[in-house]
């Protein structure tokens, strides 16, 4: 899991960024321990999804394995946290969740979806936390020389607080 110190950096790149004002960067810095707790079981799956994604990246048609391998897991996760009568975590991988897991590529965020539920702002401060402990862009320098489509869905997933 992601600590609160690396968010509390993250929040302060962003407002260094102008990705988000020093007040709202308050308030969510404030939320932080509620926000780390209500995201813990989808970052799991989120998780997940990269995970299956790192495990097919070197095969020699990643594509369809990898897709194959993300529907299956929302599926079976669905199917077992119904059986376990665990409503709220079988709500989590949705028919959203699963028809964005079969778009290739971009369906390895399909986890950004219920991120999106616990509120706009919480996907964009694990985003951008993301792509800034990897390559020290922040999402939206990441994905502005992709392809425009890609760049419509990357920001539908993972809306602006602005």
């Amino acid at each position: 899991m992601v600590s609160e110190a690396d968010l509390a950096r993250t929040l302060t790149v962003l407002v260094d960024e102008k990705a988000i004002d020093p007040q709202h960067a308050e308030e969510l810095r404030s939320r932080l321990p509620e926000i780390i707790t209500n995201s813990r079981y989808v970052m799991s799956h989120l998780g997940a999804h990269i995970g299956i994604g790192v495990i097919f990246a070197f095969d020699a048609i990643p594509l369809p394995l990898g897709t194959i391998g993300r529907v299956s897991w929302v599926a079976a996760s669905r199917f077992v946290e119904t059986l376990r009568g665990r409503w709220a975590q079988a709500r989590v991988h949705s028919l959203g969740v699963f028809l964005v897991a079969v778009v290739p590529w971009i369906g390895y965020g399909a986890y950004l979806l219920p991120l999106r539920r616990q509120g706009g702002d919480v996907v964009f401060l694990f985003a951008n936390h993301a792509w800034l402990s990897q390559s020290g862009r922040t999402f939206e320098a990441a994905i502005a020389a992709r392809p425009r489509i890609v760049r419509r869905a990357c920001r539908w997933l993972v809306p602006s607080p602005r």
